[in-house]
């Protein structure tokens, strides 16, 4: 009870597989029928409360965080306006590194500048962490899924693939 875990489904209506994609199907099935849901989560009483995607998590220096969190704290700042930031980690030389992509709704140098700086800070101060920005042109945006929901693992892979830059913030 109220301990985060890995959240697993068995029964009836569960997939038998993915229909040629033998490996993939070894991922997420189990030799008895259990399907990693790649959802984290805590059971309350007879409810199951879902925190996010195990890919979504980030672990800086030990500590877990949500990227929904970074996200929010940056809506409820007015930093950004609600959408428009994408948080997640990569892997560096020196461990797990914070990058925030987020919609440069600004223009100028000076305004790009400053809404990364502002964007810096807030993490900073959400999480005591230092993140990278990526500045995103809003006509790019940031991928959803075919459901509407911002897809943090494809913002990445743009971040990783070069499609974002990373913005270096004076201190």
């Amino acid at each position: 009870e109220r301990a985060v875990g890995r959240i697993f489904a068995q029964g009836p209506s569960v997939m038998p597989g993915y229909y040629g994609a033998p490996e993939a199907t070894r991922e997420v099935l189990s030799a008895d029928g259990w399907l990693d849901t790649g959802d984290l989560g805590y059971r309350l009483g007879e409810e199951v409360v879902v925190t996010g995607r195990a890919k979504d998590l980030i672990i800086i220096n030990g500590r877990n965080v949500w990227p929904q969190d970074i996200e929010w704290a940056l809506e409820s700042r007015g930093v950004v306006k609600t959408d428009d930031s994408a948080a997640f980690s990569v892997e560096t030389p020196d461990g797990e590194r914070v990058v925030v992509a987020v919609l440069a709704r600004v223009s100028g140098e000076e305004g790009r500048q400053a809404l990364a700086r502002d964007v810096a800070g807030a993490v900073r101060e959400m999480i005591s962490v230092d993140c990278d920005v990526a500045l995103v042109s809003p006509s790019l945006g940031l991928p959803t899924t075919s459901s509407g929901k911002l897809s943090r693992t494809r913002v990445k892979a743009n971040y990783l693939a070069g499609t974002y830059a990373p913005k270096t913030v004076a201190a």
